[in-house]
């Protein structure tokens, strides 16, 4: 039997390795998410571990009184008590929204240069980072109204239903359990589509210059006709994203245990201007070694997906539960 997901990993991660400039645009990339559907895994199966709702999180942040600090009770009240806090507080405000809106800029074109890149060295084309940056940019509206699309009013919904859902408890603990286990694989599935739609949909985009609302036709039929094929694909990536989450704290562990070290014997020792120096240290080094991790696996993930998007969309493919049933069925005759 010929390897399919293989081929595809193994090509995504030759190109991610090699072309370490899309870890700039990939890194960009992750402002805007790619992975979000393997956080929302985790973080469900854990609270289902505890017993709790797997939107515990959402109605804990909704019921925390961080977005009553923005009403206009609120503002009206400190415009009254201290207008001098009130300015301070809307310029930061401001200034928050206008690094995130350019952040999310560069995640747009970055979400669009690394699928176009990797397309390319795929096929063997000379590319670099100025020319993929470029055709990011070129389809910039185009990228960011599909994700406003798929990540905004869909999944916005989406999140809605799933605080509502939060809501509704029992008194039996096993009913609660069940509510919070059917919710929680109702909400994965449909996550799971909202984020083919959104990667195939990015694709069409930019590799066929399809506008936002055919791009998201095009992905919703190319998702539809290859569902086992891509859910396969979506596990094997989730299994590799938590053994890369495991090598990353091994290997952190190793990187930082010699200054781990200093620390603590400058901290016996009662030196504390040193220990604060190997703490910075430290900490700078962690958060270099996390970017780099998180801007190559960002890089793989993306490369993946849009590899995956050119075999089907040009080739068609196969899942491995319709490969292995062929195969078997094949034996079988040829036995007979």
């Amino acid at each position: 039997m010929v390897p399919f997901y293989r081929l595809i990993l193994k090509r995504a991660l030759s190109i991610s390795w090699k072309n370490k400039w899309l870890w700039v645009l990939a890194f960009f990339a992750a402002f805007i998410g790619n992975g979000g559907v393997y956080e929302a895994l985790l973080r469900g199966f854990n609270n289902i571990s505890e017993g709790r709702s797997v939107f515990y999180a959402l109605s804990e942040y909704t019921q925390s009184g961080i977005l009553g600090m923005f009403s206009w009770s609120n503002i009206s009240a400190l415009w009254y008590s201290d207008p001098a806090a009130l300015g301070m507080n809307v310029f930061a405000m401001l200034l928050i929204l206008c690094l995130l809106a350019v952040l999310i800029s560069l995640g747009v074109i970055g979400q669009g240069g690394v699928i176009r890149g990797v397309i390319s060295r795929d096929e063997k084309k000379k590319t670099n980072f100025k020319e993929n940056f470029h055709a990011g940019l070129e389809r910039f509206w185009q990228i960011l109204e599909l994700n406003v699309i798929t990540k905004v009013v869909l999944l916005g919904i989406l999140m809605f239903l799933a605080y509502l859902a939060s809501l509704i408890t029992f008194q039996s603990a096993v009913l609660n359990i069940f509510v919070y286990v059917l919710a929680f694989i109702i909400f994965i599935i449909l996550g799971i589509i909202i984020y083919f739609l959104t990667i195939y949909g990015t694709a069409f985009v930019v590799l066929r210059k399809k506008g936002p609302f055919s791009g998201l036709k095009a992905a919703w039929h190319l998702f539809s006709k290859n569902v086992l094929l891509n859910l396969e694909m979506g596990f094997l990536l989730f299994i590799i994203n938590i053994i890369v989450a495991i090598l990353f704290l091994v290997a952190t562990f190793i990187l930082l245990s010699p200054f781990m070290l200093l620390y603590f014997i400058f901290l016996m020792s009662a030196a504390n201007i040193a220990a604060a120096i190997i703490m910075v240290i430290m900490s700078i080094i962690f958060i270099i070694f996390m970017v780099l991790i998180g801007s190559w696996w960002s890089t793989f993930q993306l490369g993946a997906w849009a590899i995956l998007f050119e075999e089907l969309a040009l080739l068609g493919g196969k899942s491995k539960v319709q490969r292995l049933y062929e195969h078997v069925a094949k034996k079988t005759k040829t036995k007979k």
